[in-house]
């Protein structure tokens, strides 16, 4: 890894190690600290680092970086309120009427204005920027989106007044984790922007010099630009005076009228959301980033000096059956450690490995820690070894004051050491400034707590299987929770008082959904067939049925440490008895002995066998996880090879069904696929496509595409194409496209008659870009393929990581829905054609649906059946059975895991596509 984390840049580990992308729910996004500073000063020309913002107290707060990019101290805690941006010199426009709540219809063309820009995610309104998508699969680096809201075209052949709803399928009746709202405010909601001379950035000092006004203002809702009010002023502009607390300071705020929000505006929803944050304020809990968590029901596991700490995740929408409320149940994981307390592990090994520093930067750079004494999470992308707590900076009057005062003074903390190198974190700044995009925060390690898990504990078996204990919640422990949540709300006084201020009523009760079970797929291997079975887990039937179709393999090999001689033979031996069970002709391989097991002993010989066998497959036994990049690179790379690469602990088990897996991949990895789902319609091309980033690099992003080759879906071909920071992945997808097409038309003397693509790791704040850019793109690449004839396209965007739980409605014994469970109405969005799929089954813990929206559906154009809902969640069923990596089924179509299989390969080991003499071939599965 690159120590110089200068290059790093701010990424997205599932959740952990990046800046927050908009949210899924959404919920208004909370701000970053550096958005509710209090007053900043115009920045210094001394180069001196910044001094750390105080608390709440209203404290003088440095100024943000100057255009050297030298940091400053760490800002103070947030109050917990989502805050909007400074007023823009021209009042926005009204936004159009759209339907009324609970009637569904299609969204109107217009750029909508309101709280937060409407929707999450969206850029700030103080300069008028476009959203920075940051999730899986962005375009990185500020790009020039709106959230534009789009018509899709629903299927005709519906009976449903929706278009997306389908038929067939057992009926099932289901509660969800939403909570029905029975009454809220049905008057207008007149909306003021709020202007500061001088002007406030931070919202504290804004709402405690609007406070003062309480009389003329009367109820209001101020998120740091708009205020929001059910009355409306004698004047469209208001001029008041307030003085500032910690200087005495004359402010004028001038309150302007610049809209009314009418009953179902999507404005009045975000206000919603805006009043529910202010509820769980009133819960005494504690924010810790965006979210807010439970401190004094925390889970202490001392063996692992590990804490959970319970949160809630909210959030108000309008759906298919009007507005509901959505809460899911969170964990924050949080260690005890500092990170002083890692410095001093890796210093106490300073003799023995002069490395040491350059550890600690690589354990410390990219992750995620909490500062207590204000609970601000901040992400690590650097370590000043030349600034330490006695280093000096400049606070705003001008005075030099080194770390270690500072604490004692502001915080009355006394730092024990005085050798400790600094944090950086840079964060983007929410002012769009010219030349300075950043700000730089010091912060002290000692006072740094670690979050999350690392790589190295979650390889820990007996660590992750306690967590286990506590996160895995069965589904009527976790109705249990949403009931107590609920209840919670609705019986603190302060929480029921706000909403009943707003006349809004949440109902206590989980909302019904009625549901569908697909029917059990039937699998085919080789002139044989077999049921997926009620689990979905057809292993025990595959492990003596005849694979759908077997490779051919003349010469191969095996590379090992001598030292494991004998368990190797006896491996190679189970693996030749499994493959001949399931018609894998698997010849007895050529095996190598190697008496040294460092990276350049395996680089050598791979080559040598390479040079003199020119095998059709390597096997390579490993005893350290480091060298699986190494040998991938070669084999992936420069000699193009299909490969597998196992630990040699599992070669010692010599498991059967470990033997069984490898087989397989073997036989995939050559080309053959152990069995399939029948698929009737007949030239049609499925695509999947995901995005991996770079994991030397943060700012380098690499997109595989995935696309099948023949009618039995049992043929694949694949690409991928890397980009930087800032580039339009629309283009790369483009490319990756019409490669796909190319190779589709090689094979089979024909280009598809219909082309289903599904794209994961989209957003919702960066769906109308996809669906401006890519799928424009795509209609443009089929157009130089096709010229004006008429080609079927469906584009399907994937969502994973979504807080909506689904469960059987039976109170005596709640359990998850079956595989095969579709919802399609009730928590839907009535402005999209989308729908949940449950295609797993879990032993443990809650199932995780995935949500399908359908963003183009032209298939019945070409297609000689029509394409109706229910045929279009069947064929997303069907793919789920098609990984061939699991004898069983997946949360996404197999496209969409095999694309986020390469994506992850080349992002984690290989750093750069792959060769072309795989393309063909599901090498890296």
């Amino acid at each position: 890894m690159d120590p110089n984390p200068s290059r790093r840049a701010r990424s997205r580990a599932r959740g952990q190690s990046r800046a927050p992308p908009p949210n899924q729910t959404g919920q208004p996004q909370a701000p970053s600290s550096h958005q509710i500073a209090q007053p900043r000063a115009p920045p210094n020309q001394t180069g001196q680092p910044r001094a750390p913002p105080p608390n709440q107290t209203g404290q003088p707060r440095a100024p943000p970086p100057n255009q050297t990019g030298k940091p400053r101290a760490p800002p103070p805690n947030q109050t917990g309120q989502p805050q909007g941006a400074q007023p823009a010199k021209a009042p926005p426009l009204r936004p159009q009427a759209r339907n009324m709540p609970g009637q569904p219809g299609p969204r109107q063309e217009s750029r909508p204005q309101s709280v937060e820009q409407v929707t999450s995610g969206l850029g700030n309104l103080k300069t008028g920027d476009a959203p920075i998508p940051i999730g899986r699969g962005a375009v990185r680096g500020r790009q020039p989106i709106e959230n534009i809201y789009y018509r899709i075209e629903r299927p005709q052949s519906s009976t449903s007044s929706s278009g997306k709803l389908g038929e067939g399928g057992q009926k099932i009746e289901l509660i969800s984790n939403y909570f029905p709202i029975t009454t809220y405010t049905d008057w207008s909601l007149y909306q003021y922007r709020v202007d500061f001379n001088p002007q406030q950035d931070r919202i504290n000092i804004q709402r405690g010099l609007l406070s003062v006004h309480k009389k003329i203002l009367g109820g209001y809702i101020f998120d740091g630009s708009m205020l929001f009010s059910s009355n409306k002023y004698k004047s469209d502009t208001l001029e008041l005076t307030s003085k500032r607390n910690f200087d005495d300071k004359i402010v004028i705020i001038t309150i302007k009228f610049t809209q009314i929000i009418e009953k179902g505006d999507h404005a009045s929803i975000q206000i919603f959301n805006l009043l529910m944050r202010k509820s769980l304020m009133n819960l005494n809990l504690s924010l810790v980033g965006r979210n807010y968590y439970d401190e004094g029901a925390k889970i202490n596991i001392p063996r692992h000096k590990l804490q959970l700490w319970p949160g809630y995740e909210t959030t108000i929408g309008m759906y298919d059956s009007g507005l509901l409320l959505r809460a899911e149940i969170i964990t924050k994981v949080m260690r005890e450690e500092t990170v002083l307390d890692f410095l001093r592990e890796c210093a106490d090994n300073r003799n023995r490995d002069s490395q040491w520093m350059v550890k600690f930067k690589m354990g410390v750079i990219g992750s995620t820690v909490l500062t207590r004494y204000n609970n601000q999470t901040y992400r690590i992308d650097d370590v000043d070894e030349n600034s330490n707590t006695k280093s000096t900076f400049k606070k705003k009057d001008g005075s030099s004051i080194s770390y270690i005062d500072y604490y004692r003074e502001k915080y009355k903390i006394n730092l024990s050491g005085y050798q400790q190198p600094m944090l950086v974190s840079k964060k983007k700044k929410s002012l769009k400034i010219e030349g300075d995009e950043t700000e730089v925060i010091y912060l002290v390690p000692e006072l740094c707590t670690l979050t999350g898990l690392t790589q190295r504990m979650r390889d820990n078996h007996f660590l992750m299987n306690d967590l286990s204990e506590y996160t895995r919640v069965s589904p009527g422990e976790r109705i249990g929770k949403y009931e107590n949540f609920i209840n919670r709300i609705l019986t603190t006084p302060e929480s029921s008082e706000l909403l009943t201020q707003w006349n809004l009523t949440l109902s206590n009760k989980l909302v019904k959904i009625p549901g569908r079970v697909l029917s059990q797929e039937t699998l085919q291997g080789n002139k044989i067939s077999f049921p997926a079975g009620n689990e979905a887990d057809w292993t025990n039937s595959l492990r003596a049925a005849p694979m759908f179709t077997c490779a051919e393999i003349k010469r191969w090999a095996v590379l090992g440490p001598q030292s494991n001689s004998g368990q190797v033979r006896q491996f190679v031996r189970t693996l030749l008895t499994v493959a001949k069970k399931m018609s894998f002709n698997l010849p007895p391989p050529e095996i190598i002995d190697l008496d040294t097991t460092n990276v350049r002993q395996y680089l050598i010989t791979l080559d040598q066998v390479i040079n003199q066998m020119n095998p059709s497959f390597i096997l390579c036994i490993i005893n350290r996880n480091d060298h699986y990049h190494v040998i991938k690179r070669l084999l992936c790379i420069d000699r193009a090879v299909p490969s597998q690469v196992v630990m040699a602990k599992q070669v010692d088990k010599n498991n059967m069904s470990v033997c069984t897996k490898i087989a397989i991949q073997i036989n995939c990895k050559l080309g053959g696929a152990p069995w399939r789902v029948v698929i009737p319609e007949k030239k049609m091309m499925i695509v999947g496509f995901d995005v991996c980033h770079d994991k030397q690099n943060k700012n380098k992003s690499y997109g595989a595409l995935v696309a099948t080759m023949n009618d039995s879906h049992s043929s694949y071909f694949s690409c991928v194409q890397p980009h930087e920071s800032g580039q339009e992945l629309s283009s790369y997808f483009a490319m990756s496209f019409a490669k796909a097409l190319n190779k589709y038309r090689y094979k089979n003397n024909t280009l598809p008659n219909s082309i289903v693509i599904y794209r994961d790791g989209v957003g919702d704040g960066q769906l109308s870009y996809v669906h401006r850019t890519e799928v424009d793109m795509v209609k443009k690449t089929c157009k130089d393929f096709y010229g004006e004839k008429k080609i079927g396209i469906a584009f399907i965007i994937v969502k994973k990581r979504i807080s909506s739980r689904f469960f059987c409605a039976n109170p005596k014994n709640y359990q998850n829905p079956p595989p095969g469970t579709v919802i399609d109405n009730t928590v839907t969005d009535p402005t999209m054609y989308d729908f949940y799929l449950v295609s797993q089954h879990v032993r443990q813990g809650t199932v995780t649906p995935t949500h399908y929206n359908v963003i183009v559906d032209t298939l019945n154009e070409t297609t000689q059946a029509k394409v109706t809902p229910s045929l279009m969640q069947r064929l997303t069923y069907k793919l789920t059975h098609m990984y061939y990596n699991w004898s069983g089924t997946v949360r996404v179509p197999a496209p969409c895991q095999l694309a986020h299989k390469l994506a992850f390969l080349t992002g984690q080991s290989l750093q750069n596509p792959s060769n072309t003499g795989l393309e063909d071939l599901l090498f890296f599965l």
